[in-house]
C-alpha cells in the first residue's frame, strides 16, 4: 500500500476572510490551481481517494477525481480540528480568533472542551488513532485530502505515538506551528502497523 496526504488548497479564511460555517468553506483562484496541480504531482493513479466532510477537501479533490473516474470516494471523519466553539469563533477573521487560540493553548489542557460543537485534544488524538487504523485496512494507492492540524497530528503520531496528555498536547502545538502543513502540499507516507503501545504513549 502507497499512501499519499494532501492538505486542501488556499480556502478564503486561508487568505485571511471571515467565515460563517468552518464546514462549507470555499477555495479561492489561486486554490483552485492548487487543486490541478495535485493532479501533475501525484503520477501513480489513486485506488482510493478520501475526503472529509468539509466542503474544501471535497472541492481540493475534485480534479483528481475527475483524472480517476474508477477511483473509489469516501467520506470519512478527518475534519480539521475544531476546539473553539462555533457559537464564539462563526463569523470572525483569524485575527480576531488569535486572542481565543491563544488562551486555549495556554491553558493546555487536553480534555477541556470549549463549548458545543468543539473538540477536546484527547477526543482529536482519538480520531487520529481511529484514522491510522482504518488507513491500514487499505489497499493499493490511496490518496487523502485532508487538513493541516490533523495531518500534522498525525505525522506526528507515526513519530512519537498518539498521545493524549498535557505534553503531548504543548509539543503537538509546537510542531505544528513550527512546521505547518501548507495548502495544496502533498506528503508521501510509509504507514507502520497500528501499534497499541505506540497509541498509548
Amino acid at each position: 500500500m502507497s499512501v499519499h496526504l494532501v492538505r486542501h488548497a488556499q480556502t478564503t479564511a486561508n487568505a485571511g476572510e471571515a467565515t460563517d460555517n468552518h464546514a462549507d468553506i470555499r477555495l479561492t483562484a489561486l486554490g483552485e490551481q492548487q487543486a490541478r496541480d495535485v493532479v501533475a504531482s501525484i503520477t501513480q493513479p489513486p485506488d482510493l481517494i478520501v475526503v472529509s466532510p468539509y466542503r474544501r477537501t471535497l472541492d481540493t479533490a475534485r480534479p483528481l477525481i475527475q483524472a480517476h473516474p474508477h477511483a473509489a470516494v469516501e467520506t470519512w471523519p478527518i475534519e480539521e480540528f475544531s476546539y473553539l466553539a462555533p457559537a464564539r469563533a462563526d463569523r470572525t477573521s483569524p485575527a480576531q480568533r488569535m486572542p481565543m487560540v491563544t488562551q486555549y493553548w495556554q491553558r493546555a489542557d487536553p480534555f477541556h472542551i470549549d463549548g458545543e460543537g468543539a473538540e477536546s485534544f484527547a477526543q482529536f488524538v482519538g480520531r487520529l488513532r481511529a484514522f491510522h487504523r482504518r488507513l491500514w485496512q487499505q489497499e493499493g494507492h490511496v490518496v487523502v485530502f485532508g487538513h493541516g492540524q490533523f495531518l500534522r497530528g498525525f505525522m506526528i503520531g507515526l513519530d512519537d505515538g498518539f498521545a493524549d496528555s498535557r505534553e503531548a498536547m504543548r509539543h503537538f502545538r509546537e510542531a505544528e506551528t513550527a512546521q505547518p502543513v501548507r495548502n495544496g502540499e502533498i506528503l508521501a507516507v510509509t504507514l507502520p502497523p497500528p501499534d497499541a503501545a505506540a497509541d498509548e504513549a
